[in-house]
């Protein structure tokens, strides 16, 4: 399969998945007839993700950024394995230099 083709692709999931996550859970939190949203209980994407699973509309809201913020992560680990699947060694060194970057942006807090 062609790259372009491919990165298209894995971009419409993580953005058709974040947006289906984010109305999930405004509709859900419109059932609970606009209560105050509780935070997400715990902490980290295992917290997130259980308080998605029970149903916690403010889980979901969460679960969908954190689906759409991994979506360009995602784009360059797939280029990553698709360059070295080319043997394309400049190709790899590059994406994995992008893919270190944006990795320690994400869990560092520390931005550009």
């Amino acid at each position: 399969m062609d790259l372009n083709r491919l990165i298209s692709y894995s971009l419409r999931v993580g953005v058709l998945t974040s947006a289906l996550l984010s109305l999930v859970g405004l509709i859900a939190w419109a059932a609970t007839g606009y209560a105050d949203l509780s935070a997400a209980s715990g902490s980290g994407v295992t917290g997130t993700i259980g308080s998605a699973a029970g149903g916690n509309p403010a889980g979901l809201i969460y679960l969908a950024v954190a689906v759409l913020v991994a979506t360009p992560v995602f784009r360059v680990a797939l280029s990553t394995f698709y360059f070295a699947r080319d043997r394309d060694k400049r190709y790899v060194l590059i994406t994995l230099a992008v893919l270190s970057m944006l990795t320690f942006a994400l869990f560092s807090g520390v931005s550009g």
